[in-house]
């Protein structure tokens, strides 16, 4: 699937001794402070450690540290650059600790057979592996000039294990009350579920090493990590049913996006920006990423999704999503129903997602059943009261995506066999309904 933009929300791994490496021109940090066996993760590659400034060695606690981890070890190489120049802009404050690590590979700027004048080649776009940085502030758009506390010169963006270290040294190197974790590059929601080989990426997609991070790795990851009080795609169609299920224990607040989103991804300045404003609460950080995002492509009249959830929420909704796949399954006009009106539903970029309340709506209106109607209107209310706290679909194009997506094809030959290794699969019987409602179009 396209990939929305760029950034991404940060973890990385490494063996102990690269760990230790890595910590060298970091403040001295207990080992107590770290949630996950750095043994049990294993390597990532040796560390080369660069010669940073002074370190913020007793600074104050401070509000939030934002983890930003951006796979751009593909065709994104030179939009990260970009995204890190945006939080430059904004900066870390004396509340907010801003903390990045990006990998990349060289890219070369799109051939515009229209132009006269070829986009040039940035500043800074020569070097490939990972770095990361502690973001300071300045005016310069083009040049990166925070500090490298580290850099990796093949670390797998795609690893997990990579991922759930960055969250621990992160969160080790910078503590503070909360903590908010991006993963960017492209996403391709609930598919990038593991097993079988070969299948499509989920998120932090790494050419290199052709590997990716699961749902339920990224899960892992954060757990593993230590977990965090928000955590954002900065990716495309992430914000389904399936892989909020998996994050029902990793977060206060998901944030997402049903759709593809625009190639340049978030506005970190201003989504920095305003979390520096308004340091508080978890939900009100989870809104700043809203002024980035939403907001932002809102002004520019562009048609965009995001929305917040609560995933602790998602087992309960899950239940009552069960009791509805079991009723439709059990009744032959309420499995061809689907058949009849799918086309008037919501259609995104993965043709095959369906938004959640929007489905259900179809069923509470036309089905023939009144326990199937009961469950369907069961299920819009916990999903528009209790997992979804904020919803923005803007622009035209976006109309009646109300903040959640499952996974219902709309032909039958769509149906993956490997939608019944997820998690949410697992618990519920909603990929026995599916394979029924498939079956019931064929003659």
């Amino acid at each position: 699937m396209r990939r929305r933009r760029r950034a991404a929300i940060i973890i990385v791994m490494m063996t102990p001794k690269a760990f230790f490496a890595a910590l060298f021109c970091l403040p001295a940090l207990a080992p107590a402070a770290y949630s996950l066996s750095l043994d049990q993760l294993g390597a990532a590659g040796e560390v080369e450690v660069a010669a940073p400034g002074e370190p913020a060695r007793a600074a104050a606690l401070k509000d939030w540290t934002v983890l930003i981890y951006v796979s751009a070890r593909n065709n994104l190489g030179l939009e990260a650059i970009k995204d890190v120049n945006e939080m430059e802009a904004a900066g870390s404050t004396g509340r907010v600790n801003v903390v990045v690590e990006m990998g990349r590979i060289k890219c070369a700027p799109p051939f515009n057979p229209f132009a006269s004048v070829q986009e040039p080649v940035p500043p800074q776009a020569d070097w490939t592996g990972s770095r990361r940085f502690l973001i300071n502030k300045d005016a310069d758009p083009l040049a990166i000039n925070s500090p490298v506390l580290a850099h990796y010169p093949d670390a797998d963006m795609g690893d997990w294990k990579h991922l759930a270290e960055f969250i621990a040294w992160g969160k080790a190197a910078y503590p503070a009350k909360k903590y908010l974790l991006i993963v960017g590059g492209h996403g391709s929601g609930w598919r990038g579920v593991k097993p079988p080989a070969g299948a499509p990426k989920g998120i932090s997609y790494d050419e290199p090493s052709g590997n990716h991070i699961s749902p339920a790795e990224l899960a892992l990851a954060i757990k593993t990590g230590g977990g965090v009080n928000v955590y954002a795609s900065d990716a495309c169609l992430m914000q389904t049913m399936e892989v909020i299920y998996d994050l029902k224990d990793s977060a206060e607040y998901v944030v997402g996006s049903q759709e593809t989103t625009p190639g340049s991804g978030y506005n970190y300045e201003a989504f920095l920006k305003a979390l520096a404003a308004n340091p508080s609460d978890s939900f009100a950080a989870a809104q700043s990423i809203m002024k980035g995002f939403s907001e932002f492509y809102g002004a520019l009249k562009q048609s965009v999704t995001m929305s917040i959830v609560r995933p602790a929420y998602a087992p309960e909704l899950a239940a009552k999503m069960d009791r509805f796949a079991r009723l439709v399954a059990a009744s032959q006009p309420d499995l061809k129903l689907y058949h009849e009106k799918k086309f008037g539903l919501r259609s995104f970029d993965d043709e095959d997602a369906r938004d959640l309340y929007q489905l259900m709506k179809l069923y509470f209106d036309n089905s023939p059943t009144p326990a199937v109607k009961e469950a369907a209107r069961d299920a819009i209310v916990f999903l528009s009261e209790k997992l979804v706290a904020r919803n923005d679909a803007v622009g035209y194009k976006s109309k009646d995506a109300n903040g959640v997506s499952v996974y219902f094809p709309i032909f039958d030959l769509n149906y993956k066999t490997k939608y019944e290794y997820l998690s949410f699969s697992r618990a519920t019987y909603w990929d026995e309904m599916l394979r029924a409602a498939m079956a019931a179009k064929k003659p």
